[in-house]
């Protein structure tokens, strides 16, 4: 009854007065530490609010990516407009280059005729009156009351300026009931160049078939005749 008992282990209670607990202090780096936390949440708060990007709404997020997105489709049009147009030069390109060989090949073949009608020039017989513009060749075919005729009319001096000429036809022919007689037709105005051709069909008396033909060809602007051929009349 009166045996041993464990004696009582001593514990602190946490309402234990400050006076039977030693009293502790903070540190003083923490609350430099803390301090300096403030400060740079401050000053970043500051830097950020002042300084830094503006912080945009919902709605002008909305709108920037909207611009954005017509930007973008804005950009894709142009590349496909750009893309066509390369497109288009290079086919006019292509075309240019064609044409310049087309070019090319027709002043070669303009040279070749002119060395051509150069050497024509000097092969065909000269107009025997020896005028400043010749009938270098004639031929005059037809049925009764029609002439056809076609003629090769050339400079003596292709340097001349070029000029406007009257053709006269008389035309001896003989006449359905046997008479002869001539005929005078009325003038054809031409313009003569260096190298000239006349071709044509005329009227004449409509019982009359053409036998042979005489040419006077004369200077519209001083009246002068300049040159006067005869050449038969093929049936």
């Amino acid at each position: 009854m009166f045996g041993s008992s464990k004696r009582a282990t001593f514990k602190p209670s946490v309402f234990e007065t400050s006076s039977r607990r030693r009293h502790r202090r903070m540190p003083p780096w923490v609350g430099i530490l803390f301090t300096g936390v403030i400060i740079g949440a401050g000053g970043y708060w500051f830097l950020q609010t002042n300084y830094g990007p503006k912080r945009l709404s919902l709605d002008e997020s909305n709108k920037l990516t909207s611009e954005v997105s017509s930007l973008s489709t804005e950009s894709q049009q142009l590349q496909s407009q750009l893309e066509s147009v390369t497109q288009q030069r290079d086919a006019l390109q292509s075309q240019l280059d064609s044409q310049t060989e087309t070019l090319n090949k027709a002043q070669g073949q303009i040279k070749d005729l002119s060395d051509n009608l150069a050497l024509i020039k000097k092969v065909i017989p000269a107009d025997p009156s020896a005028s400043a513009l010749g009938i270098r060749g004639g031929e005059f075919t037809g049925p009764m009351g029609k002439l056809d005729y076609s003629m090769l009319l050339m400079k003596k001096n292709e340097q001349d300026p070029d000029f406007q000429a009257s053709i006269e036809f008389a035309v001896n022919g003989r006449y359905r009931n046997g008479r002869s007689g001539t005929a005078e037709l009325d003038p054809i105005t031409l313009d003569v160049t260096d190298f000239q051709q006349a071709a044509g069909t005329v009227e004449i008396p409509p019982t009359m078939t053409a036998r042979r033909v005489t040419v006077k060809i004369t200077d519209v602007a001083t009246g002068k005749v300049l040159t006067t051929r005869t050449f038969q009349v093929s049936r």
